[in-house]
């Protein structure tokens, strides 16, 4: 692990956009990412506890705060996946299979059911904390052989079918559209070989279709139930769950959801419904701090589990193991980054990296807080204050995995491409109080490729393709990819730690500010260093965003 050079006296606000000397720009960008998490359905039901007979009023749906700040949940979507059986039209199988109706939904999703929480006021779930929504907040535990105490959920479906008794305690859940009129509570499919796959979507009225002209028909006929449509572009959290049929087990081909939204699937381990267990996401690790992470590598059948004695707001101890680690950031705010395998580290420092998009001629800088993921092995800047901070390393899967990473790392004091790499160019790293960012690594004699010469800890470097250079140089007004010469970084730099004071030149005019190398000016450039003159004749070197 190596440290950075020295940043001497930079201040720039996080996420500030900074451009490059011909214009092109690294477009900052707070990942978002899936974190309020659909953790528990408990769907299969249950068997009576007295007699014969099976026990439905208990399902629940629970969502989980995967990271360490609360969360607003207010006006987000429940969308219950469309649950018929080997005959539905609307699996990937069949949809694929029929080019027209694949036309016809234009990647939207076909639901059952879509509820939303209440908009009347704010309603948050505090970080690592769970939220219920359920049918009937009633206590089931004695009336099911597997039953669990819903009294205390945060909201409940209130429905007219008697079979789910109320709570008017609870706040009610909106039904914002049901396949039919009798069917006015979450109708979770508890066996068979439909689905009881979940959606959550945000608060964004173009997130769910339910105008009459765009339902679809259930089986794809024409008469018969209709159903609605969901703009998955706006999901949050995707869970697939398979019935485990008698004698048949899981049909992976009933797979609704593509594997954008989920990989893989969920599903009881016992086959048929009534079985009373509760699918749920797995521990991923538990910080220092005490909070809960849960896995969430977008396939739920590394994702979840099942069980029959896991409670609400409950989830294992079955822990992957976390080892620390401290690391130093410098006064410069930077360090080079790159972990053995999965890690998080503590709030007060930043992962960072880059990823191209030649298409869309930028580059993105990319920020993860501290404790926000569970980052998969990859070449960051650490960024922070000055200090030293604590690195946690698991052994479960990341939560995220860093797609496209223009950030390279180099272990040799020389960098030559050649043969089949002809094509790339390099933008090595430099960190100077005069400049920060990469600049281009000329073109050696030997041919089109790049020969970068490191020395110290300055072999951090961009490794970008001529197509890409080509379409940032033309999008940003460059004469040619030649003159794409310098990127400068876009992100958090620390406060300057001292003032540095420098003499400067008597002063007779207004203007107080001068270069570097101490000439006057009146006007002051962004992304420029000047020195600010002082009443006692020493002046404070300061940077001008």
């Amino acid at each position: 692990m190596k440290l950075l050079t020295q940043i001497k006296m930079l201040a720039l606000m996080a996420g500030a956009m900074m451009t490059t000397d011909a214009g092109a720009v690294i477009t900052p960008n707070k990942v978002s990412s899936g974190d309020l998490l659909i953790s528990k359905v408990f769907y299969a039901a249950s068997k009576k506890a007295a007699g014969s007979g099976n026990y439905v009023a208990g399902q629940y749906v629970e969502l989980y705060n995967n990271r360490d700040e609360a969360v607003e949940v207010q006006g987000l979507y429940l969308a219950l996946l469309e649950s018929e059986s080997a005959a539905s039209a609307y699996t990937q199988a069949a949809i694929e299979e029929n080019a027209d109706l694949k036309a016809a939904l234009g990647g939207k999703i076909v639901v059952k059911q879509i509820f939303q929480i209440p908009d009347d006021q704010t309603y948050t779930i505090e970080a690592g904390k769970s939220m219920i929504i359920c049918n009937s907040a009633t206590d089931h535990t004695a009336g099911a052989v597997t039953g669990h105490d819903l009294s205390g959920a945060d909201f409940e479906v209130k429905t007219t079918n008697t079979n789910y008794p109320h709570n008017d305690a609870v706040p009610a859940m909106k039904l914002i559209y049901t396949m039919t009129p009798t069917l006015d509570f979450m109708n979770l499919s508890y066996t068979g070989t439909g689905s009881a796959s979940v959606m959550l979507l945000k608060n964004n009225a173009a997130a769910v279709v339910t105008a009459e002209e765009s339902l679809v028909y259930g089986r794809g006929k024409t008469t018969g139930n209709k159903f609605a449509l969901v703009n998955p572009y706006y999901a949050i959290d995707a869970v697939e769950i398979l019935g485990n049929v008698k004698n048949k087990g899981v049909d992976a081909t009933m797979k609704r959801l593509g594997d954008t939204y989920d990989q893989g699937y969920a599903s009881t381990t016992a086959e048929g419904g009534y079985n009373g267990e509760t699918v749920y996401r797995k521990t991923a690790f538990v910080t220092p701090a005490g909070r809960r992470v849960l896995y969430d590598t977008n396939n739920s059948t590394v994702d979840f589990q099942s069980s029959t004695t896991i409670q609400p707001r409950a989830y294992d101890e079955e822990l992957a193991g976390v080892t620390e680690q401290e690391v130093t950031i410098p006064e410069s705010g930077f360090l080079v980054f790159c972990p053995e395998k999965s890690c998080f580290g503590e709030s007060a420092i930043s992962f960072n990296y880059i990823t191209t998009n030649a298409k869309n001629t930028n580059l993105t800088y990319n920020i993860y807080g501290g404790t926000d993921e569970l980052l998969a092995k990859s070449v960051f800047i650490l960024t922070g204050q000055p200090g030293t901070y604590k690195v946690y390393y698991s052994e479960a899967q990341p939560s995220k995995k860093i797609p496209s990473n223009a950030l390279t790392w180099s272990e040799v004091d020389a960098l030559e491409f050649s043969g089949g790499q002809k094509s790339r160019v390099i933008y090595k790293w430099v960190c100077t109080p005069e400049k920060v960012g990469f600049e281009r690594v000329a073109k050696t004699t030997e041919g089109l490729y790049n020969k970068a010469t490191f020395s110290g800890d300055d072999r951090l470097y961009l490794y970008l393709t001529t197509a890409m250079v080509d379409a940032f140089s033309a999008e940003n007004g460059a004469a040619s990819a030649e003159e794409f010469t310098f990127i400068k970084w876009c992100g958090p730099m620390p406060e300057p730690t001292a003032v540095q004071t420098v003499k400067t030149a008597a002063n007779s005019q207004s203007a107080t500010f001068y270069t570097l190398d101490g000439q006057q000016v009146r006007m002051l450039m962004p992304g420029k260093i000047y020195i600010s003159r002082q009443a006692d004749g020493t002046a404070t070197k300061f940077y001008s965003k």
